[in-house]
């Protein structure tokens, strides 16, 4: 696995941090756990490891749990468990399951991580895993900043597997005699991402084999043209914006992209760029008017955008 290259690259891991590993007790976390756990040395780091239970598939889900607690009390590894009925979580806040599950667990790891005092989050995301997500992002419709896929670093979470392909992780977990569980659901297309892993993954794999490496790098670019793009944004924002509003001459010779870009800034929220176009094509007609995208409505007067 390139693991070590990978938590290199982006300097992942500082010497004498303290990281909270997410494990499911699948293939990608478990080897996850076990390396950064044999290699804690290197980085001087202490490893804990945290498992949410989602309740979604009964016994199986149990199951899960157990499996992980029995690894880490072989190794040593402190774990701390958690869970939720992600289902009526669902339901009550108009999410889908995907959805509602990312959020209950990504906020579990976040307590948990400032409960043990840990700097950062480890999740197993790995290379198929980052070209199937920019594969669906596509499918969608997003902006670069979806077809950049998975970020290496975001906050205090790292994804040391970035660099590593499912078949690798599957390779070090059989060098190594570590076992692990099958969520069954990953069988099953009845999810988009697992379309895309059973149905397309395996054709563009047949033209390239090294198809996951290449939307790696292609990632990798495009974030950082994404960044310059946000910085000439922010900078807009500074020397133009004043009281909650932007003149639109301003955001003209901007142009398009950048423009857009410091409409998305000055809006409360994460609002999508099919929202921020339209600001921006009410901004660039005549007349007064206005838009309402979600919380906000932007007016257009006197040569100026009021969010």
């Amino acid at each position: 696995m390139k693991v070590k290259e990978t938590v290199s690259r982006y300097r992942m891991i500082p010497k004498g941090s303290r990281v909270l590993v997410a494990v499911s007790g699948g293939a990608d976390s478990m080897s996850l756990l076990n390396w950064l756990f044999e290699n804690r040395g290197l980085y001087k780091a202490e490893i804990y490891a945290a498992h949410f239970n989602h309740g979604l598939r009964g016994e199986e889900s149990d199951r899960d749990e157990r499996f992980v607690r029995g690894f880490c009390e072989e190794k040593g590894i402190p774990l701390e468990t958690g869970g939720a009925d992600v289902a009526s979580y669902a339901r009550e806040n108009g999410l889908g399951t995907e959805e509602a599950a990312r959020n209950l667990r990504y906020g579990f790891l976040e307590k948990t991580a400032e409960k043990l005092g840990c700097d950062l989050i480890a999740t197993a995301h790995n290379s198929d895993d980052n070209a199937e997500t920019v594969l669906f992002n596509l499918a969608r419709g997003s902006g670069m900043r979806g077809i950049c896929g998975i970020p290496p670093v975001r906050g205090n979470i790292i994804r040391p597997l970035l660099g590593t392909t499912r078949a690798e992780i599957e390779d070090y977990l059989c060098s190594k005699g570590i076992t692990y569980v099958e969520d069954s659901t990953n069988a099953l297309d009845d999810y988009s991402r697992n379309l895309i892993r059973h149905k397309v993954m395996p054709v563009l794999k047949e033209i390239n084999p090294g198809f996951s490496a290449s939307v790696l790098r292609m990632g990798t670019l495009l974030r950082e043209d994404d960044a310059v793009l946000d910085a000439l944004a922010e900078e807009l924002i500074e020397n133009k914006a004043e009281s909650g509003s932007i003149p639109i001459k301003a955001l003209k010779e901007a142009g398009k992209s950048v423009g857009c870009r410091a409409i998305r800034h000055m809006c409360p929220g994460n609002i999508s760029m099919v929202h921020a176009e339209a600001v921006y094509e009410l901004a660039m007609t005549g007349g007064t008017g206005f838009s309402d995208i979600p919380g906000l409505r932007v007016r257009k007067e006197n040569g100026r955008l009021y969010f």
